[in-house]
Formats: C-alpha cells, sequence, structure tokens
C-alpha cells in the first residue's frame, strides 16, 4: 500500500515540492511566513496529499483543507453538537453547486502527529481521531471512504451508504477517476450559454453517424437501426 515506509520528508516546509507548497488550495496549511500552522501534524497532512496525487490520481483542485462542519457525535462529544474541522477533503468532481464550486464529498482524511500510537485512547490520540472522523463521516451523506494516519499506521476505511455510520476497514483506496480531467482530453465540448434557449451554445463538434456507430461498437445492426428509426 503506498500509506507506507513514512520517514517523515516534510518536516521542513521548505521541502515541500513547489506544486504543493504553491497551490492555492493547500495554502492553509502555512502561516504567512511559510511555516507550518500545525507543525506536528501538518507534514503529515502534506505527506498524505502528496501519496493521493502521485499514487491514487486525485487532483489538487479535487481536495479542500480545514473545512467546518456541525456534527453530534454520542461517543466522543457526549452527544452535543459542536463544530467540527475536517483535514481534508477530497471531493467527486462529476458535482458542483450553481457557482461552480465542487460540494460532495467522497473521500475524508484526518491526520495526526506522529507520536501518536495506533489505538491509542490518550487526549488527541488515535482513538479521538477516529470518533471525530467517523461524525464528520456520518455528517456527510456522500463521503464513500475515509482515511486516518500518522504517517507510521495508516487506516483506510469504506462506508456503505445503508449503514452511514459504520467505516469498515479495507486493504486499499481505489483510483480516483476525476470527470474533469478526462473532459480535457475529450474531443466533444458542450458549452452552456444562458442566451440560447436550450442552454447550450451551437458550434460544438458534430457526432457523425460513423461516430456514433464506432461508440456503440455495432456498425452493421443495431447502430444503423437506431440512427434510422429515430
Amino acid at each position: 500500500m503506498p500509506f507506507s515506509n513514512f520517514t517523515n520528508p516534510y518536516q521542513n516546509p521548505a521541502d515541500i515540492p513547489a506544486k504543493y507548497r504553491q497551490h492555492m488550495n493547500l495554502q492553509k496549511l502555512f502561516k504567512a511566513d511559510g511555516s507550518y500552522v500545525r507543525p506536528a501534524e501538518d507534514p503529515v497532512t502534506i505527506w498524505a496529499i502528496e501519496i493521493l496525487v502521485e499514487e491514487y490520481d486525485v487532483p489538487l483542485e479535487a481536495m479542500e483543507l480545514g473545512l467546518y462542519a456541525n456534527v453530534a457525535e454520542g461517543t466522543y462529544q457526549g452527544g452535543r453538537r459542536y463544530q467540527g474541522r475536517t483535514d481534508v477533503v477530497v471531493y467527486d468532481d462529476r458535482y458542483a453547486d450553481v457557482v461552480g464550486n465542487l460540494d460532495v464529498a467522497f473521500i475524508m482524511l484526518e491526520a495526526m502527529e506522529p507520536n501518536k500510537k495506533l489505538d491509542g485512547k490518550e487526549p488527541e490520540g488515535w482513538v479521538d481521531h477516529l470518533n471525530r472522523l467517523n461524525a464528520y463521516m456520518s455528517a456527510s451523506p456522500s463521503a464513500r471512504y475515509a482515511i486516518l494516519t500518522n504517517g507510521y499506521h495508516t487506516v483506510i476505511y469504506h462506508r456503505d451508504l445503508d449503514y452511514p455510520r459504520k467505516l469498515e476497514s479495507i486493504g486499499d483506496l481505489p483510483k480516483f477517476e476525476s470527470a474533469r480531467e478526462v473532459a480535457k482530453h475529450s474531443p466533444y465540448t458542450v458549452i452552456l450559454n444562458p442566451s440560447e434557449p436550450d442552454g447550450i451554445e451551437t458550434g460544438l463538434i458534430p457526432l457523425t453517424s460513423d461516430k456514433f456507430c464506432e461508440v456503440l461498437g455495432d456498425t452493421h445492426s443495431g447502430c444503423h437501426s437506431i440512427l434510422r428509426d429515430n
């Protein structure tokens, strides 16, 4: 599993590759002088983010850091509601709100200090972070995967949407399939134009009958029938 062999490579923020250190979505990790906001936890966070990008094809544009959420956690806060802060949220980039912001959470990541013991029950330890992560997942109906790591130990969880409060440990995370990255390489482009009655601007690359047949994969029967009958 890629989340292994942790050597805490980014204790010094200057060692972070520029594409991460300078990306606008990751600026919450740093103070104005370039140092970490949380010197013990943030090196683990940026290490995990790099793995998500390099090994699982997660675009930085699909990530958000420090997202606040109002949650209710029965075991962690005695049933009271409180405001929590997720370390990293990865959005499903097929969905956006009316102004184009991604808003459907898919993966949540919680990082902690490397010295926190696996299954440790001390304050702000492994169990506290797991309960917090579970609460964040429960508050986000769309989230499917959760990652809990201190660098030396990483556990990946999957949530069955039929049982939203149950996190099941799994061996590895599936590759992220970015709809927006795929669209960048598509020869077809849909341009939304509010001034057009149907919202679509004309002048798109036409879908010819030959290309239609090629897409369907049947050039002798079904494809020709569809084109003729419709």
